[in-house]
């Protein structure tokens, strides 16, 4: 390839589309840069169908003298829903699907000097397309929310590489599978494959010779032995870099590089085993959402939820809930060492002939685009929460098999009895409905969900949140009951030899349809906030980590008369730490000493309850302290003061150092505290964000303060960097609130990649 530039600035975009739009703007066409949704959305109480809309994306493409002779590719990662392409006003093609990406040879379309590149978009919820034609509990919002890359090539091209290959006793046998798309009369082509490790040095090649012919061609390349493999786990997530290079008579035609990682993958009925080693389940669900901008958030915001995932909340495993996520996403999990659970598009219902096309039209993009990826450990391929239809569902299973025979799949129900075609019996169970502390069913076992007397392999795919919503400001007491059920279920799951695993619902809280949520197109069902802002049961998940990389402690209180049921002072309240116990001092008295519950024993960090009244009504109301130790010594410090009030904000950011040569994103997060450091979780007020340099604020710039926190984003401004080193700032300050003003500083830089 000669070139793949991210083709991602000054698109022209306007809604609606007319037939002229293929060879002149609208008048009212502003400049954007992708990814792009079609209409920023309030973070609550629009209309669901706000972004349901036909728009038109437009582009101009210059082709030099040295592109005359070349192919020219157009690759689009993610168009919600429906879009046509066309160049210079004819029709190039057409695409279904909003999570699947999508290439178009534009070649004969194109001419020396300026071409017009047009886009005709439809976001409508169409009843052809999974997930559509029912209901659906997630909005997709629309747009080309995710990156274009236009690549200049030779006749002869490698679309993609299948890194096949087979593990035995110290060593890999390497199959390498090249999807081929050739342009001419028929070549011997030698392919040589390198093989790097993380130092970029070569440790491995070898070549083979390849007959090519015209058109798209599958070819695969001899059996080879790589001795010595590092191998890919949770734990040490080693990746190889590989690079297939092609040649013809000397002439080099293309060349082709991906990472991946060794590993085995085997899925039986007491348990998940990578390498031989079993892996207990404990695992988040994700929407790809974020606020406003619903879906367009490009690398580094993708990267960063994969991040929040392992390092932060420290689950081991996540699922791509409902749909085909981000590829950035998909390369932070294998990085990190993030187990996937990857999932076509779908929500309970089951479309006509040409949705159940398009169905196995994204079963076959899920697995060749994402083959290479050792984070994935199982293919999800069926419609999740539908019910049975064995001929479409054995379909997507041997298509899935056949695809890739080193991977498990399976099916996401609600129902019982299931017929089981795949290899994993996938459940959601809601059970613990009400998280009901007395509650003593939690869910179904593996024979009362399968209704089969074999066993077979068996996880829990949702759990909790649908069933209990919980927002960042609700009470103490509300919030400690969602930490308490992600706690009971996890410990049971853990304890359970015959589930492979649970995986919560969900991570982040997201927008949804008016039939979903609490009336305001937001369901609440997240550990975090839609900006990624904890809630209780994410302290429950992050305490799970080895005290040794970090002390966690958080009491699930602000200790304030009234905040539980009962107008009780404090208690009952929970506190969640890998300390090895606690001393609680309150009201003056000798402290008490607690110690991780019993009731948790599944867990590796059973949290603490505490449910005895530590004070009566009358006491008078004192600084108070919960000290965690380890080995013996005070660990954390956690303090609670009578007079609590409004001391200072604290400010956070992800990143301090972006890039300025795209639309490039970081998160900054805002917390009121006391001056012991408690976050004032039902303070009232608002921030306001002021920016200076290529910056902007993604959302409004006056946010109100919802459970102790405000967050935002902010993102770059390409079309005014300089193209060097640049600084910025954001400035964020309370009106009305004596509290200094606090900035940011931060770093705009060259990405050293190729955009446009």
């Amino acid at each position: 390839m000669d070139a793949s530039i991210l083709w991602n600035l000054n698109w022209k975009f306007c809604e609606g589309f007319s037939e002229s739009y293929l060879y002149e703007d609208a008048p009212e066409a502003k400049t954007v840069h992708l990814p792009h949704t079609v209409k920023e959305l309030p973070l609550s109480c629009f209309s669901h169908s706000a972004a349901a809309m036909i728009s038109t994306y437009t582009k101009e493409l210059e082709i030099t003298p040295q592109m005359e002779e070349r192919r020219i590719f157009l690759t689009f990662d993610g168009v919600m829903t429906y879009f046509e392409l066309f160049v210079n006003g004819k029709r190039a093609g057409e695409h279904k699907g909003g999570y699947s990406r999508s290439r178009f040879d534009i070649t004969s379309l194109c001419h020396a000097g300026k071409n017009r590149v047009t886009v005709r978009v439809d976001s409508h919820e169409r009843e052809d397309i999974p997930p559509f034609g029912y209901a659906i509990d997630y909005l997709t919002f629309g747009g080309i929310y995710r990156d274009v890359w236009l690549d200049i090539c030779s006749h002869t091209v490698i679309t993609q590489a299948l890194i096949r290959y087979d593990l035995t006793e110290g060593e890999a046998l390497l199959s390498p599978e090249l999807i081929l798309d050739h342009q001419g009369e028929p070549i011997q082509a030698v392919a040589e494959l390198s093989l790097r490790d993380t130092n970029g040095h070569e440790i491995f090649a070898y070549e083979d010779t390849l007959s090519v012919h015209p058109g798209t061609q599958s070819l695969s390349l001899r059996q080879e032995a790589f001795a010595n493999p590092i191998l890919w786990n949770p734990d040490a997530p080693y990746l190889y870099t590989v690079e297939i290079t092609l040649t013809a008579a000397g002439n080099t035609l293309d060349r082709h590089q991906v990472k991946t990682g060794f590993r085995t993958v085997d899925c039986r009925h007491d348990g998940l085993f990578i390498n031989g080693r079993k892996w207990k389940i404990m695992g988040l669900n994700r929407h790809q959402s974020f606020p406003y901008v619903g879906y367009a958030m490009g690398k580094r915001a993708q990267e960063t939820d994969a991040d929040i995932l392992k390092d932060f909340l420290g689950v081991n495993a996540v699922r791509t809930s409902h749909y085909m996520q981000s590829e950035y996403f998909l390369n932070r999990c294998d990085e990190i060492g993030l187990l996937v659970f990857s999932e076509i598009p779908g929500w309970g219902h089951i479309g006509g002939e040409e949705f159940k096309k398009v169905m196995l039209q994204d079963v076959e993009s899920m697995i060749t685009t994402q083959y290479n990826h050792p984070s994935i450990f199982i293919w999800s391929v069926r419609i999740n929460e539908s019910l049975d239809d064995d001929e479409l569902y054995q379909k997507a299973n041997d298509l899935a098999h056949r695809l890739d025979s080193s991977r498990p799949t399976t099916g996401v129900r609600y129902i019982s009895n299931s017929h089981l075609l795949e290899d994993v019996y996938s459940l959601n169970d809601f059970t613990y409905s009400d998280c009901d502390p007395e509650g003593l069913k939690l869910f179904r076992g593996r024979k009362e969900a399968t209704g089969l007397n074999e066993p077979v392999p068996f996880l829990i795919s949702e759990f909790a949140g649908t069933a209990f919503p919980t927002k960042l400001w609700d009470t103490a007491y509300k919030r400690t009951v969602h930490a308490r059920a992600y706690a009971r279920i996890f410990s049971q799951s853990n304890l359970s030899p015959e589930m492979l695993g649970t995986f919560g619902w969900c991570a982040f809280d997201y927008n949804t349809h008016g039939d979903y949520g609490s009336g305001d197109k937001i369901c609440y069902h997240g550990v975090m906030d839609m900006f990624r802002i904890p809630k209780y049961a994410a302290y429950l998940l992050r305490s799970q980590k080895d005290p040794e990389e970090t002390i966690v402690m958080e009491a699930t209180t602000e200790f304030s008369r009234g905040d539980n049921q009962g107008n009780k002072l404090s208690a009952p309240f929970m506190i969640l730490t890998n300390c090895d116990y606690v001393e609680i001092e309150m009201y003056g008295r000798e402290p008490v000493r607690y110690y991780p519950d019993s009731r948790y024993i599944g867990l590796a960090h059973p949290p603490i309850e505490v449910e005895e009244e530590i004070g009566v009504w009358q006491d008078l109301w004192q600084d108070g302290q919960i000290i965690g130790y380890y080995k013996g010594r005070p660990a954390a410090t956690k303090r609670f003061l009578r007079d609590s009030f409004l001391d200072d904000l604290e400010v956070t950011a992800d990143d301090r150092s972006l890039w300025g040569d795209y639309v490039d994103t970081t998160r900054i997060v805002c917390r009121v505290k006391d001056s012991a450091d408690t976050t004032l979780v039902y303070y009232h007020g608002v921030i306001q964000v002021k920016t200076q340099g290529n910056l902007q604020i993604i959302g409004p710039d006056i946010i109100p303060i919802h459970g102790g926190y405000a967050a935002f984003w902010v993102k770059t401004k390409p079309e005014a960097f300089s193209g060097k080193g640049e600084a910025a700032s954001v400035t964020i300050g309370m009106p009305g609130a004596e509290v200094e003003e606090k900035e940011i500083q931060m770093e705009l830089k060259p990405s050293g990649w190729r955009v446009g």
